[in-house]
Order: structure tokens, then C-alpha cells, then sequence
């Protein structure tokens, strides 16, 4: 009876035993399984549930694991999408490389800027931007672990860059690698030079005025006892260069408005049948005086244009005083408006003034709307022109967004073309 007691006890013991490693074993497969799902970056379909405590904590460990990481990987997207957002919005180049100046970030940007086809990431700077300077500078920003400036010129395309590289540290101050900006200069040095050409033309175009000025007070105040025809002669003299100045200060004066937008444009609706007809009225006697033919050619259903009449009307008093200025006695100046279709199947108005004067080089044609620039300097000055009545047309049409050219041939005369778009 002790034996068969005996031999029941040890056979529960290992029905017991061989269920309870059953179970553990299942538990650690779940186990292995949900770690497995975990550091695939999974969620895991479900967890153990058991009286045990051990299991109960084991699987709160996991569950609270599993969470904290879709916490982490949420936080890393929204601030990986934030700093693709920050990059591509950048008009700069930013680029950051490792301390083997190997690629690890690159913008749009800095794709534009040196024309490259795809993201150059994990592939060297040099070969990949094939600029020593760059590469030049990266070197020296890991070395002497300082922020590097400098401006550079490149060939291909042809373009001025200011780079500024920052080492990159670690939490514990180790350089990690370089974070570089690439800002295009092109466009700032372009205006610096205008900037420094319009400042020297400025000066030219006063210096020969103010200096007749100068002679001509200084001789009448150590002579003044001189004849009555010298002195009217000088202020003659005086009046003509003082006229000048003042056209030119007012084109100035004029051109700086246009530039900086500070004039407000008093748009309103135009028949140009009517605004060119006044137009007409105006210059008429000018040109009979000159014993020039003065026409007007106005096609049919002309398109309406809203705009700033009193420029607009800057605009036709600038061209046909050159006109009136370079046709010679005999000649023919003509206004013709006509309906010109766009290449989107938009319609446009299309004013030509045309004269039968002396023409423009094909050399200077296409630097005639530049300011001060004249295609005939001595003649020009002589009939005394400020050289920016075609850079003040040109503003005024390109901010009724038109479009203005010419066309001319040294001898044959010219032709100015301006397009206003149609307002329905």
C-alpha cells in the first residue's frame, strides 16, 4: 500500500512537473516571440496572460518596452519630417559630412546650385561637388574644430557662393563632422556692380554740367565789368546746363519711385483708342515744328488695359521725344495699335512707335533699356538726353506686366514694340 501510495505521488509530481516546463516553455517561446516582433519594429499581437506574478510583470515589462518604442519612433518621424521640411524650404545649400568628408545630408538646394542629378549621400564631397576649395574648407573646419567662411567662385555654372562649415560635436565634444551652408552670391554681386555703376554714370553725368557751372560763375565774378553780349551769352550758357541737371535729377528722382515701389499706381480702365489719340494731340505741333510727319494707326477691336495713366502717358513722351530728337526734317514717326494674340490664346495690346531716323547699332540694341546707356554718347548728349528715358519705359511697362523691345538697323530707323495684357 506504501508503495502504490509512493509510486501515485511521484507520478503527480511528474505529470506536474512535465505540464509546469509545458507552460514555461510556452511562456518563453511567447516571450521570444514578442521580443522578436519588438526589435522588428512590430507591435505584438498580444501578450502573456497568466495568474503568475513573474509572468504578469515579465509581460508588463514587454508591453511598456513595446510602447516606448512606438513613442520613440513617432517622436524620430515627426522630427524627421520637421527637419525635411526646415531643409527643403531653405533657399541655401546645406550639406552635412562626416569627418571623412563623406556625404551624410544633402537639401534641394544644394542640388540646384551644382546641378547634381541625385542625392549625393554616403559619396565624397570632393568628387562629388569636384571643388578644392570646398573641400579645402571642410578640411579645416574637423581640423581646427572652428567654424569656416569663405566665398568662392565656380566655373560650372558660373556662380559666386559665400560657404560657412560648423563642426558637428557629440555630447561629449568629440567632431562628429561638418555642417556646411552654401548662400548664392551671384545675384548680391551683380547688384553691387549696377550699384557701383550707377553711382560712377551718376557722377560722369554731373561732373561735365557742374564743371561749365563752375567756369562760368568764376568768370563772371572776377570779370564782371564785361560786355552785355558775354554776360548774356554765359548765362545762356548756364540756363541750358541748368536745364539739364534738372531733367536728369527728375529722371532720377523718377526711376529711384519706380524702383522702390514707393509711387502707388492709380490703376483704372484705359480705351487706348482714346488714350493714344491724346497722346496725339499732344506731340502734334512738336513734330509739325520739326517738319516731321506725325501719324496714328488704330486697328479694330482693340482689347481694353487697365493701368496708371499718367505713366503710361511717361512712358509715350519718352519714346517720342527720342523719336523727335533722331528723325531728321522729312521723316515719318507713327504710332500703330493693334489686337495681338498670345502664344496661350490670350489677347494683348500691341503699340508700336516706329521713326524713320538714324537706327540703333545691332551692338548696342541690346543694352538700350540699361540705365545711362547710349548708343550714340556725344549726339546724345548734345540734344540732351539724361540716357534712363528707356530704362524709366521699361519699368513702367514690366509693371503694368507688359513686355517692351525694340528693333531698329543703323540708318533704317527704329521701332519700339510694347504689349500690355488685355482686362476683361
Amino acid at each position: 500500500m506504501l508503495n502504490f501510495l509512493l509510486a501515485v505521488g511521484f507520478l503527480a509530481i511528474a505529470v506536474f512537473y512535465l505540464k509546469h516546463r509545458h507552460r514555461t516553455r510556452r511562456h518563453w517561446r511567447q516571450i521570444r516571440d514578442m521580443i522578436g516582433a519588438i526589435a522588428d519594429g512590430h507591435r505584438p499581437p498580444s501578450f502573456i496572460q497568466h495568474d503568475e506574478r513573474e509572468w504578469q510583470q515579465i509581460a508588463l515589462g514587454l508591453e511598456k518596452l513595446a510602447l516606448q518604442r512606438e513613442r520613440l519612433e513617432s517622436q524620430i518621424s515627426r522630427e524627421g519630417f520637421n527637419l525635411q521640411a526646415i531643409l527643403s524650404s531653405m533657399s541655401e545649400g546645406v550639406m552635412v559630412v562626416d569627418v571623412d568628408r563623406v556625404i551624410r545630408l544633402a537639401n534641394r538646394s544644394l542640388l540646384e546650385l551644382f546641378n547634381l542629378k541625385t542625392a549625393p549621400v554616403n559619396r565624397g564631397a570632393l568628387h562629388t561637388l569636384r571643388n578644392a576649395e570646398i573641400d579645402a574648407v571642410l578640411r579645416e573646419a574637423i581640423a581646427r574644430g572652428e567654424p569656416q567662411s569663405r566665398e568662392i567662385d565656380l566655373a560650372a555654372p558660373s556662380r559666386r557662393l559665400a560657404i560657412n562649415a560648423a563642426p558637428v560635436r557629440d555630447s561629449g565634444g568629440a567632431i562628429l563632422g561638418v555642417a556646411a551652408t552654401f548662400h548664392d552670391m551671384t545675384r548680391i554681386q551683380q547688384l553691387e556692380q549696377v550699384r557701383q555703376d550707377f553711382v560712377a554714370n551718376v557722377s560722369h553725368e554731373l561732373r561735365t554740367p557742374l564743371s561749365i557751372f563752375q567756369g562760368y560763375v568764376e568768370m563772371l565774378r572776377d570779370y564782371p565789368d564785361q560786355p552785355k553780349e558775354e554776360i548774356a551769352a554765359a548765362l545762356d550758357v548756364l540756363f541750358k546746363h541748368s536745364k539739364r541737371l534738372n531733367l536728369l535729377v527728375e529722371d532720377l528722382l523718377t526711376l529711384a519711385r519706380l524702383e522702390s515701389h514707393e509711387h502707388e499706381q492709380k490703376v483704372e480702365p484705359i480705351a487706348p483708342a482714346a488714350f493714344l489719340e491724346s497722346v496725339k494731340r499732344d506731340w502734334t505741333l512738336k513734330f509739325q515744328a520739326a517738319g516731321i510727319h506725325f501719324g496714328l494707326e488704330v486697328g479694330e477691336q482693340l482689347p481694353g488695359i487697365c493701368g496708371d495713366g499718367f505713366q503710361l502717358e511717361q512712358v509715350f513722351n519718352n519714346l517720342l521725344e527720342n523719336a523727335l530728337k533722331y528723325t531728321p526734317t522729312g521723316g515719318h514717326v507713327t504710332i500703330q495699335a493693334e489686337r495681338a494674340l498670345m502664344s496661350d490664346g490670350g489677347v494683348e495690346l500691341e503699340i508700336r512707335v516706329a521713326d524713320t531716323g538714324s537706327g540703333i547699332p545691332s551692338a548696342d540694341l541690346p543694352h538700350i533699356f540699361e540705365r545711362f546707356y547710349r548708343a550714340d554718347k556725344a549726339r546724345s548728349r548734345a540734344l540732351g538726353g539724361t540716357g534712363l528715358g528707356l530704362s524709366i519705359v521699361k519699368h513702367i511697362i514690366h509693371s503694368h506686366n507688359g513686355t517692351v523691345r525694340a528693333e531698329s538697323r543703323l540708318g533704317a530707323g527704329s521701332t519700339f514694340i510694347l504689349r500690355l495684357p488685355e482686362v476683361a
